[in-house]
């Protein structure tokens, strides 16, 4: 059942009585748009984003996250307005003609009941990348990313307000309103894309999760390579499988093939960069064993080699890059694209999700209750 309700300055309706509205403007020819979020503390950003949202057609729905979504998004300190608030002044704007209050993470199911012309969402997101572009497309309707206006942001607005009680405190060389506002820009930006993640590569991380639990089960290891900030995170990850994630448990057999400087010169030296990483697969990979592949680009030429080396002995595959196009895509198990093309937000993307597959594999191989 939806879990959605029309909101009014006068009453809330059943979702079924809302649809017949919905259908009434659709018989009479009228083009539907809509878009969804949780519009905590409007701005003129907001307003902007709705008045060209609203350009697309005659009827502009604003699906609106309840206040127990908006927690579950944006965290138990949010949202600043209650869901009443929020909505009273969405309704107050000329260019929206109705609120629809829902409790769900993402608006699927809501699309697809209203089965908007188009919906509309703002420029953080690609109409690729977009989690309910199936739904919108399923019915017809087009997607259209309305660009961010410049130097507003609910985040930094709150940031700013926070920000004006601790001045005093702070010598005025040390910090200024744009240093703060670059600072909340970047970080919630950041967490805009690991959004998009959970929304797009949950299912991915966890079949992920499932082919390591799989491989330590049967006796095989993981292999991890990667170069740069992606060798460390190799690193890293090998190191919580082979250590310890949450809490002691056994110990896992995981090499990270970027660790050793001795083996990485010499190989490099009589081999060339380029099989730095195949040569270590061929001397510890075997059938069952998994390759865990960092390449931010996509197309690092060391990670691809060790990758089709990887696929010559039978081993699994799961590779993490961000979302340019890569040859990865076929070769791999698993692939995961972190939605967005900025390598520093790739590499913190990378990490949530080892830290997510380390939580996953703990949890089936040896729970917290079963160690002594």
């Amino acid at each position: 059942m939806l879990s959605a309700y029309e909101w009014t300055s006068s009453k809330i309706s059943s979702i079924d009585e809302f649809l017949k509205i919905v259908n009434a403007y659709r018989s009479s020819g009228k083009k539907i748009v809509t878009t969804n979020g949780c519009f905590d503390l409007l701005h003129t950003g907001h307003v902007q984003f709705l008045t060209q949202a609203r350009a697309f057609g005659d009827i502009l729905i604003v699906g609106l996250n309840s206040d127990r979504s908006v927690k579950s998004i944006k965290g138990a300190d949010r949202p600043i307005l209650g869901e009443n608030d929020r909505a009273a002044m969405l309704l107050a704007l000329k260019s929206v003609d109705h609120i629809v209050v829902y409790d769900d993470l993402l608006p699927s199911a809501l699309l697809a009941a209203i089965k908007p012309d188009v919906h509309c969402k703002a420029g953080d997101y690609t109409a690729e990348g977009l989690p309910e572009a199936d739904v919108v497309g399923r019915y017809g309707g087009e997607i259209q990313i309305i660009p961010f206006v410049s130097g507003y942001s609910t985040s930094g607005l709150i940031e700013r307000i926070l920000g004006s009680q601790k001045k005093a405190e702070i010598p005025s060389e040390y910090s200024s309103d744009d240093q703060v506002f670059e600072i909340m820009s970047y970080l919630t930006s950041s967490g805009n894309v690991l959004r998009q993640v959970g929304y797009q590569l949950s299912d991915l991380i966890t079949a992920s999760a499932h082919m390591i639990v799989e491989s330590i089960k049967t006796g095989h290891k993981v292999l991890a390579c990667g170069n740069g900030g992606s060798a460390a995170d190799a690193q890293h990850f090998a190191a919580e499988l082979m250590g310890r994630f949450r809490y002691d448990r056994p110990a896992w057999p995981a090499i990270s093939l970027s660790s050793d400087p001795s083996v990485m010169t010499s190989l490099s030296n009589d081999y060339g960069y380029d099989q730095v990483f195949a040569r270590q697969v061929s001397a510890w990979g075997t059938a069952g064993d998994i390759l865990v592949a960092l390449t931010t680009s996509g197309s690092s030429p060391n990670v691809v080699a060790a990758v089709h080396e990887a696929k010559k002995r039978d081993m699994h595959i799961i590779t993490l890059t961000g979302n340019r196009p890569t040859q990865l895509t076929d070769l791999s198990d698993i692939h995961l694209a972190v939605p967005t093309s900025d390598t520093p937000k790739i590499q913190q993307a990378h990490m949530a999700i080892l830290h997510v597959v380390c939580h996953i594999v703990e949890q089936e191989v040896a729970p917290r209750e079963t160690i002594k």
